[in-house]
């Protein structure tokens, strides 16, 4: 393990430690991952220190090829095309020949702040790109070809390119829009509230499970849900239906720690990003069944971009989680996004 200290834009070193493992062949091909920690004075938005202030950044594909850099939501981690165990979240975009091909292309992902085991703090989405920024940097990519990403990641690849509008060359962005919605931070507001209550009580991972639970009611939509499950009576009382028997192992299988959980949760909310500032060509993707980032909004973002713009709204059954079941449906746009030159 060596520590290298290299320059960066920010002006201070930045004092990384390269953990790479030795190439893993897998079904997706070679990755490896970097540990990047940042300078000790890095300082969050909030005027807040981290405890641990670590970037974990996976790479797939040859460094040498022009590097793509893919985020998913708050519970998708640097594991994204991880096609051996089925961990990669999004497995059916990223892969050999795929959309994002990691043959022609180096896909860059890292797990967002805060790190397991660390204090909660108030970390926003600028914060979470400029950790992106100083990694970056250690990998010596002073420019990423392409910018992908879904949900929270979407809201981080904005905020990227708003505070590094020479850092990219093309954005798309995925069921995310320049700030949160009120309907939508209503919700999140509830389940930060009853994750809050479970900790009192002593019970932290009961409300994670609740507040998963709840959030899975807005990620999908009443017509999918009218489609898979069977609304009639015949359970005794109390006992959860079907519905809710799907709900609650969804909530039991979520892996996330309560304070992580509020602190990713409470950084959506916070979410604000200037899209004059914002200079990559860009695409941005919606599904018109999304009650979390509404089409409204997503329109309301393209129509402030300064730049060149294109706007896909697609119907899906699947909501907010169109990003992950519609892969058919978007892969294609995805991909010539990704291969065809800037204009």
């Amino acid at each position: 393990m060596s520590v290298v200290y290299l320059k960066t834009p920010e002006g201070p070193f930045c004092q990384a430690t390269h953990s790479a493992l030795e190439s893993t062949p897998s079904v997706s091909g070679a990755w490896q991952d970097v540990s990047v920690l940042l300078p000790p004075d890095f300082t969050l938005e909030s005027g807040e220190t981290l405890s641990r202030p670590e970037l974990r950044v996976r790479i797939y594909g040859d460094p040498a090829h022009p590097a793509v850099i893919a985020l998913g939501g708050i519970s998708a981690g640097r594991c994204v095309a991880d096609a051996d165990d089925e961990d990669g979240w999004w497995r059916e975009m990223v892969s050999p020949g795929g959309a994002i091909d990691i043959l022609t292309h180096c896909v860059i992902c890292f797990d967002f702040l805060p790190n397991p085991q660390e204090v909660a703090r108030t970390i926003t989405t600028t914060d979470q790109a400029r950790a992106l920024g100083f990694a970056l940097s250690f990998l010596q990519i002073e420019k990423v070809a392409r910018f992908v990403g879904a949900s929270y990641g979407g809201m981080v690849a904005l905020a990227f390119a708003a505070r590094y509008p020479e850092r990219v060359e093309k954005l798309c962005v995925i069921s995310a829009a320049e700030r949160a919605h009120p309907a939508s931070t209503a919700v999140r507001g509830v389940q930060r509230r009853i994750l809050k209550f479970a900790k009192e009580c002593g019970r932290p991972e009961e409300g994670v499970s609740l507040a998963r639970q709840l959030a899975m009611t807005t990620y999908r939509t009443p017509e999918e849900f009218a489609e898979r499950f069977d609304s009639t009576p015949g359970h005794a009382a109390g006992d959860p239906f079907d519905i809710c028997s799907y709900l609650i192992a969804r909530g039991r299988s979520f892996d996330m720690e309560a304070d992580r959980f509020l602190t990713l949760s409470d950084s959506i909310d916070r979410h604000v990003v200037d899209p004059s500032t914002i200079r990559a060509e860009t695409l941005l993707i919606s599904a018109l069944s999304d009650r979390l980032v509404p089409p409204g909004d997503m329109r309301r973002l393209a129509a402030a971009l300064p730049v060149s713009a294109t706007l896909q709204e697609i119907p899906s059954l699947y909501g907010h989680d169109a990003f992950l079941k519609e892969t058919n449906v978007i892969g294609p746009q995805i991909k010539a996004f990704v291969e065809e030159k800037s204009s």
